[in-house]
């Protein structure tokens, strides 16, 4: 009786070993096959501008010249829900932003209609993707493997934002140097996560965000119009999220 009780627990135990090691083998296979779409992107569309033409920092205004450039001709016919590029030195992120017909589209699916856990960076559907509005948010997952937006939660460090201080924002028509201003913990039901239809409530938005900060910022713009947020998971309390708020300036 004994020698049975032992057989059945050593199956048991080796269907949960092997059970187990498969989905660890299909999640980090998920995510390499993520990182390889978005690398080969990445390589097809983007292309890194000559250093040697690329125009200096100038104090107190910041970058003056973006660092890439992207073939939105060939993106777009690989999928036309493409909107924009977000790109930010010496990071990770360096994506496709996409725009679907509500928020579960892209949610768990690739550029290329392929189901992946770590989805793509997408625009809110009800955003307009000139970045008219005068709250547009983009989101991301947070991947363990540091990919898409994890890199977000590290502006939680002042340090973080001394050396990442901007990131570029592509579009068909424009290109934008995004100036951060605040980075925060807050809730996946919070104020940001609604579509602002009256000044008063981007300026209280500022107001409030500019409290909480987790860095501060060089400068902070004078009579802002509109804001980008960048939004991605956070883990200090259940259904908690990290935002950076950016100032789109128009560079051409």
């Amino acid at each position: 009786m004994r020698r049975a009780i032992s057989n059945i627990l050593i199956v048991v135990l080796t269907a949960v070993i092997v059970f187990s090691g498969y989905r660890l083998w299909n999640i980090f296979h998920e995510y390499r096959e993520g990182e390889k779409q978005y690398e080969q992107a990445a390589s097809d569309y983007v292309h890194t501008r000559d250093p040697e033409n690329t125009a200096v920092e100038k104090a107190d205004i910041g970058p003056q010249e973006c660092p890439i450039s992207v073939d939105f001709d060939g993106l777009i016919r690989e999928n036309p829900d493409v909107v924009g590029w977000i790109y930010c030195e010496g990071t990770q992120i360096n994506y496709p932003v996409l725009r679907g017909e509500d928020n579960d589209t892209y949610l768990h699916h690739m550029i290329n209609g392929q189901y992946n856990s770590a989805g793509s960076i997408f625009m809110d559907f009800r955003c307009e993707p000139d970045l008219s509005g005068y709250n547009t948010i983009i989101y991301g997952h947070h991947m363990k493997n540091g990919s898409m937006f994890a890199s977000l939660h590290q502006y939680t460090k002042q340090s973080y934002y001394d050396e990442h201080k901007y990131m570029w924002y592509l579009t068909p028509g424009h290109i934008y140097r995004f100036d951060l201003i605040a980075g925060y913990v807050g809730d996946a039901e919070a104020e940001i996560y609604t579509i602002f239809m009256e000044r008063g409530e981007l300026d209280s938005y500022l107001s409030f965000a500019s409290s909480v900060s987790t860095f501060e910022p060089d400068h902070m713009p004078e009579n802002i119009n509109g804001i980008v947020v960048l939004s991605t998971c956070s883990y200090e309390y259940d259904d908690a999220r990290y935002v950076v708020v950016c100032v789109p300036v128009m560079m051409d």
